[in-house]
């Protein structure tokens, strides 16, 4: 959890980066969000708004959250939390929320690499898969004030291998977040302490097994990328996240498998977007939430 104080420009003035206490539960986490505000709020009073980046299901302009599917711990569902209304009365400060995805999106396309495009998609690779879309110039939505759930599109019907924790089987984000990417990788290996940059160095030490997990991966990702073409036309796909890290490792074969999937052209416009990383040093959700607060 990186709560940063962030100025008009988009420049991280500073930040404090704790471990998120998921396992205790929603109180416990609304706790230490307020902690940190208020510690902020103390040394820099000037501040006024406050943006919020989250993880989805959520409501912005109701500022709830909604279960949030990646919130669950030993304590439970998180259930519908007004967390706008929340914060707001524990920091005395106007305070803004929207999707970690879509804020990231936004924070690309204000200051980072999606800055010289008017069809823009983001993908955050981390503890789930969010999408952020951008499509002449606007955050796309989705009815009902939801944001487009990219990380929940079905890839496989019904695969017992790829449990999402949305509840069902074969999601994206089942195959393509970083947590079930290693999940999976480490079934390869027989090994459950596996972590994602252990497979990572293994597959830069042309370990076959690990060569085998991202190989996979790349031809999933495209797959997902090619569904997401289809839909929204982007000019350019920004990766960001924990997971992104590992690029070198799937961003060259994800864009060779999608090529061959978007080889059709359509009324002679080139479909292929192109693939890149984020330049805002995984900072991009919480740059988007500043960039909220300022402009809401």
């Amino acid at each position: 959890m990186p709560p940063q104080f962030i100025n008009t420009r988009g420049r991280v003035l500073e930040e404090i980066r704790v471990p998120v206490l998921i396992e205790g539960g929603k109180n416990v986490v609304l706790q230490q969000l307020a902690d940190l505000g208020l510690q902020f709020l103390r040394r820099h009073p000037e501040i006024r708004k406050v943006g919020i980046a989250a993880a989805g299901p959520l409501d912005p302009q109701k500022g709830e959250l909604l279960d949030p599917t990646n919130f669950t711990s030993i304590k439970g569902a998180w259930g519908r939390v007004p967390i706008v209304k929340i914060l707001k009365k524990k920091l005395n400060r106007t305070v803004y929320l929207e999707n970690d995805a879509a804020a990231a999106m936004l924070a690309e396309h204000w200051i980072g690499a999606a800055k010289k495009y008017r069809n823009a998609m983001i993908l955050t690779l981390g503890t789930g898969l969010g999408a952020g879309v951008i499509c002449n110039g606007e955050l796309v939505r989705a009815g009902r004030n939801l944001h487009t759930e990219g990380g929940h599109i079905i890839i496989h019907f019904n695969d017992q291998s790829a449990p999402c924790g949305c509840g069902n089987l074969g999601c994206a984000e089942a195959f393509l977040s970083g947590r079930n990417f290693s999940r999976r990788a480490r079934q390869r290996f027989a090994n459950p302490n596996l972590t994602a940059v252990d497979i990572a160095e293994l597959a830069r030490n042309r370990d076959p097994r690990a060569l085998a997990a991202f190989e996979e991966y790349s031809e999933i990702m495209a797959i997902a990328i090619h569904n997401y073409v289809r839909i929204y036309s982007p000019e350019i796909i920004v990766f960001t996240g924990s997971f992104a890290q590992a690029a070198d490792l799937f961003m060259k074969d994800t864009s060779r498998h999608l090529e061959r999937l978007l080889k059709r052209q359509r009324e002679g416009i080139d479909l292929l977007p192109k693939l890149a990383l984020s330049t805002l040093d995984n900072a991009a959700g919480i740059i988007g939430g500043a960039y909220i607060a300022f402009h809401r």
